[in-house]
């Protein structure tokens, strides 16, 4: 049975946009007004991050990967030309993506899976539409780049 997999491509002011508000949710406090670069963190800031155990009920509604990485976003404040990086685990920028599909009525079938991936300029969210859950050869760009695992 063939598989579909549609990609939602997110600029960074989508990304800025969708963090702010799913942060506010929250309670989290992003500074800067642009997000300037987002891009995968090694493992081991994953192993160590203290919210990679927080879950809403929003990752399991809507069936996101569980990818084992965070994600070093960096804000800009163009009033004092302050970088700030925030390291954010992967599943918090899916739930923020996906929050604002819903919230600017973008369609997402609750039962695919969403993986998320990161481009050179624009986070992604992959959805594959299939029964079985796990697609054979499809793999994050983002991990194919990472650091190999010398364990």
């Amino acid at each position: 049975m063939p598989s579909e997999i549609r990609r939602l491509m997110f600029h960074h002011s989508e990304l800025y946009d969708a963090i702010t508000h799913y942060g506010d949710q929250l309670g989290y406090r992003f500074p800067g007004v642009k997000i300037i670069a987002a891009k995968l963190a090694s493992k081991a800031e994953y192993d160590f991050h203290t919210q990679k155990h927080f879950k809403t009920p929003l990752s399991q509604e809507y069936n996101i990967n569980e990818m084992k990485n965070s994600v070093v976003v960096t804000f800009f404040d163009e009033g004092t030309f302050e970088h700030k990086y925030y390291n954010l685990p992967a599943r918090f920028i899916s739930e923020s993506l996906i929050e604002y599909c819903l919230a600017n009525k973008i369609p997402l079938p609750k039962n695919s899976k969403k993986k998320l991936d990161l481009t050179e300029f624009n986070v992604c969210l992959d959805i594959i539409m299939d029964d079985q859950a796990d697609v054979p050869g499809f793999e994050l760009a983002a991990k194919r780049d990472a650091e190999p695992d010398f364990e």
